[in-house]
């Protein structure tokens, strides 16, 4: 049964996904869709392509250095570290793999007294 509801909730997700598409990304989508239909497609994999189609891999590096090096500067405000964090971490997945290394690496960027203030803080997301 844990299956039946794994494979549904990879359907929504591919099928809202995909609906959501627009522009050269609906045209890339309706010219590869087939070639998915016999085998597997997981949401996964469809990032995965998405991402190679529209982000070549020296641009993914770059946003992922960006998203390594991501500091809260003097003149940026919690809202915009915040929105940035959030865009960049998208190209760097494996430096956030749970909610506790996405919840410090967050921690790790912000400046210093206002990490200070959070020491002690039992936060475990982000």
């Amino acid at each position: 049964m844990e299956n039946f509801f794994a494979v549904v909730e990879e359907w929504i997700q591919l099928s809202i996904g995909t609906f959501y598409l627009i522009g050269e990304a609906d045209i890339w989508w309706n010219t590869v869709k087939y070639k998915w239909q016999e085998s597997k497609l997981t949401w996964k994999k469809f990032i995965e392509e998405l991402r190679a189609q529209f982000y070549p891999v020296t641009l993914q590096r770059q946003k992922e250095k960006e998203f390594i090096e991501l500091k809260m500067t003097g003149n940026m405000t919690i809202i915009q570290y915040a929105s940035k964090f959030t865009e960049l971490s998208r190209f760097a997945l494996d430096f956030i793999a749970s909610e506790r290394m996405k919840m410090r690496r967050f921690e790790e960027g912000l400046v210093f007294y206002i990490r200070n203030q959070l020491a002690g803080q039992p936060i475990k997301t982000y």
